[in-house]
């Protein structure tokens, strides 16, 4: 609506300034210089604000990138290919099945904080920068973990962040994305674990329980030696997960148990004699989850 009353305002006072006085001559040149420069904003000026920035294309090539502040794009022969937000943008990077290297299957849940650092490259580049992305966040976290085992993964979570941004960062820059910041929230083993500590014949027939037990087993016999020799596969178990959530108390990535594993932690810590001390070698049950703390995380 604004148009064309400037547009009618200008014609109007044209005609009344060449029919009367020069004083309102000036007034209708004052009208058409305001029409003119009115419609030159609306025509050939964009504003773009300090977060966005422009893909302008002329002549159907890519031409320049336009903002923050004013930018003339002259129509018919230039277009505003695509706007976008150069700031600091979060998204979720949920993983329901990924592998280790020794074939325990686990969870992983994060977020990613990235940023367009080179609008042309996030357009011309990639279809679509957004699904690339997320795809090779999927693909980079898999290839990470199925390099790692079991003792590699939970005992450097303080580093798992950083070594996670620095590859994502690595193959999304030719796409000009920085990935600044990798946060795994948590890391969830698989559930059949829970329920082989319930029924040992289910331990018998799943191989993630078979594998989860056998690394437990390894890592609870160096770190506790000879006092750990009579202790069961659910004592070992155990152990084993109460140093797991001892390692991820006051870090970024936590290790979620499944819910099962209250109930049967519960049930499997009150037969030890939580509470009135489990002798392993002379230490109780606190001292030997620090040991297995310990050697999960290389410092034994």
């Amino acid at each position: 609506m604004m148009p064309e009353l400037l547009i009618a305002f200008g014609v109007l006072a044209f005609i009344f300034g060449y029919i009367y006085s020069s004083f309102v001559r000036t007034i209708s040149y004052v009208g058409i210089t305001i029409l003119l420069v009115g419609l030159f904003f609306k025509i050939f000026v964009k504003r773009y604000t300090e977060v966005e920035r422009a893909v302008i294309f002329r002549m159907g090539k890519f031409n320049r990138i336009a903002g923050p502040g004013w930018a003339i794009v002259v129509p018919f022969f230039e277009k505003e290919y695509a706007k976008l937000d150069v700031r600091t943008k979060t998204t979720e990077l949920a993983l329901p099945v990924a592998f280790t290297e020794d074939d325990l299957r686990i969870k992983i849940d994060g977020i990613v904080y990235y940023q367009i650092k080179d609008p042309s490259k996030a357009v011309l580049k990639i279809d679509n920068y957004m699904t690339a992305l997320t795809d090779m966040m999927i693909s980079e976290t898999r290839n990470l973990i199925s390099s790692m085992s079991m003792r590699e993964l939970f005992g450097g979570l303080d580093s798992l962040n950083d070594v996670l941004a620095d590859k994502i960062r690595h193959a999304t820059w030719k796409w000009g994305i920085d990935v600044s910041m990798v946060q795994i929230r948590s890391i969830m083993p698989p559930e059949e674990i829970a329920l082989a500590m319930q029924e040992p014949e289910i331990a018998q027939r799943s191989l993630q329980a078979q594998r989860f037990n056998a690394e437990a087993k390894k890592v609870v016999m160096k770190a506790l030696g000879e006092g750990a020799k009579d202790l069961n596969e659910q004592a070992i178990a155990y152990l084993y997960i109460k140093a797991l959530e001892e390692m991820s108390k006051g870090q970024a990535t936590k290790i979620l148990l499944p819910t099962q594993f209250a109930s049967v932690m519960g049930d499997v810590g009150k037969g030890l004699g939580m509470g009135t001390g489990l002798d392993v070698g002379g230490m109780n049950v606190s001292q030997a989850v620090n040991a297995i703390t310990q050697q999960i995380s290389g410092k034994a």
